[in-house]
């Protein structure tokens, strides 16, 4: 899937400032986990930048360097990403940080 991608509001944390840290290209990453996150989750662009501008950003980045040859192309990221959503555990995981950002959305829209 294609999503209109928001650019990060937290470039030092979250899932981009990480990435930059461990040395991956924050911007092929950005996207690809965008891509995933929406496909997965059908959020809007603005809960997937919330997502990963958050310490579950944080910690997906740092997952990434178990990909074998690192997050060197889009489709490594978005397979990891996918494999990572079949293990019941690593679901319950993403489940919980979207279910955050929905909420915080639903409540800033003052509709929780």
């Amino acid at each position: 899937m294609t999503n209109t991608t928001l650019r990060t509001a937290n470039p030092d944390w979250g899932f981009w400032g990480t990435s930059v840290r461990n040395g991956y290209d924050a911007a092929l990453a950005w996207e690809a986990a965008s891509d995933a996150l929406a496909t997965a989750f059908d959020l809007t662009p603005a809960e997937i930048r919330d997502l990963l501008d958050s310490r579950f950003g944080r910690h997906l980045a740092d997952d990434l360097s178990f990909i074998p040859g690192g997050p060197a192309s889009r489709e490594a990221i978005e397979e990891h990403i996918m494999a990572r959503l079949a293990v019941r555990s690593w679901r319950r995981w993403f489940d919980t940080g979207v279910r955050a950002i929905r909420t915080a959305h639903r409540e800033a829209r003052g509709t929780a």
